[in-house]
């Protein structure tokens, strides 16, 4: 078998005198052609593989529930279902919370769109005397630039609603295979038990509840970050005085979730509602603002929050959430500190493995003992 090769090659303790030592770029030959294989599978395989790493998030958060309800002498079937449907319930709920705040929103969005209108006419009045650009001259230029930008216009909102269509069967196969995870979870171990050789089998059962305990700690250090960042989102939009600062505070740390474009969203829907409730300087400082705050959370926040929760350096951390995007695109990004912190738990219990798990980690300082010096008359 071949993991029954591979395990012989590193396992030092089948290791002898007598028995035949790769060379090193041998060595290096094979770790590189396995990555590049690991790396080529997890791109084509991208469709069934991300719904499921994403389910097996789902699925250890959720496994203190169902134990809780099984606890309770409820069939194992059924406490899955009911732990999925809790979690579904509650995301709706939070769906329906930000749906009732924005009820004022919406009902002062033709007061919003008339104040807009009139922030564009002014607009155009400063640019007629600034650069003495008239007003149809100024439309001219902009009914070119919407029809230019006509075909791209019609081929993203096409886009988007494949999107949304394809975001939906995502969402379904995820939970689908969430379900099917905590129901068939002791098999699933089992199999992993009797897949690897029994001197291994200690290290995998390490392995997987390290695992479960890292998920826990990512997903909640993903919170805490999210309520540090609408915390001072709402802070500063209240010192600017913008109105539905506290709105516009949640919803902009609920998008910064989403890297690049999440912020992106949030700065044009913030500036342009600003921009129609306030002045154009509170527009502006109100940008400066939420990208004062997206630079301190990617170089601060999200690198000691959440990789600290999952004992991962900063600059693995970056490298890691960079190289998802390249892999997965935004799905990456979200499932690259996971993945890198189960890579760390691997190698740090295979001993041939343990340099690449001190990269990954945080630098530890040791501790040093202070020895007391008794002096003698």
């Amino acid at each position: 078998m071949l993991y029954t090769l591979i395990f012989n090659i590193f396992d030092k303790s089948t290791t002898s005198m007598n028995e035949i030592k790769l060379p090193f770029t041998a060595r290096l030959t094979f770790t590189l052609f396995s990555i590049i294989l690991i790396i080529y599978i997890a791109h084509v395989g991208s469709g069934i593989i991300v719904p499921l790493m994403f389910a097996m998030l789902i699925a250890i958060m959720l496994l203190p529930v169902v134990h809780q309800l099984e606890k309770w002498r409820l069939p194992r079937g059924m406490a899955a279902i009911i732990a999925v449907l809790l979690f579904i319930i509650a995301i709706l709920l939070i769906m329906l919370l930000l749906a009732k705040q924005m009820e004022a929103f919406i009902s002062d969005f033709p007061q919003l769109e008339q104040k807009l209108m009139l922030v564009i006419d002014s607009t155009q009045d400063w640019i007629n005397t600034k650069f003495h650009i008239n007003s149809s001259t100024q439309m001219s230029y902009v009914e070119k630039a919407m029809m230019g930008t006509l075909g791209t216009a019609t081929s993203f909102i096409s886009q988007t609603f494949l999107s949304l269509s394809s975001l939906l069967v995502f969402v379904v196969f995820v939970f689908l295979y969430a379900f099917f995870i905590l129901f068939y979870r002791r098999l699933l171990v089992s199999f992993l038990i009797k897949i690897f050789q029994e001197q291994h089998r200690e290290k995998l059962l390490t392995v997987i509840a390290s695992t479960r305990t890292i998920i826990k700690s990512y997903v909640g250090g993903l919170m805490i970050e999210m309520v540090i960042v609408a915390v001072l989102n709402t802070a500063l939009f209240f010192i600017l005085g913008i109105k539905y600062a506290i709105l516009l505070g949640v919803m902009a740390a609920i998008f910064n979730i989403i890297p690049y474009v999440g912020i992106l969203t949030a700065a044009i829907l913030i500036i342009l509602v600003t921009l129609a409730t306030g002045t154009p300087i509170q527009a502006l400082q109100a940008g400066i603002a939420l990208f004062l705050i997206h630079v301190l959370d990617s170089n601060v926040l999200f690198p000691s929050i959440v990789g600290s929760k999952v004992k991962i350096n900063a600059l693995i951390t970056i490298i890691g959430v960079v190289l998802g995007n390249m892999l997965w695109g935004i799905p990456g990004m979200f499932l690259a500190i996971p993945t890198i912190a189960i890579i760390k738990i691997i190698c740090q219990n295979i001993e041939e493995m343990t340099p690449w798990a001190i990269l990954l980690g945080d630098e530890s300082k040791p501790k040093v003992k202070k020895v007391k010096v008794v002096k003698k008359d």
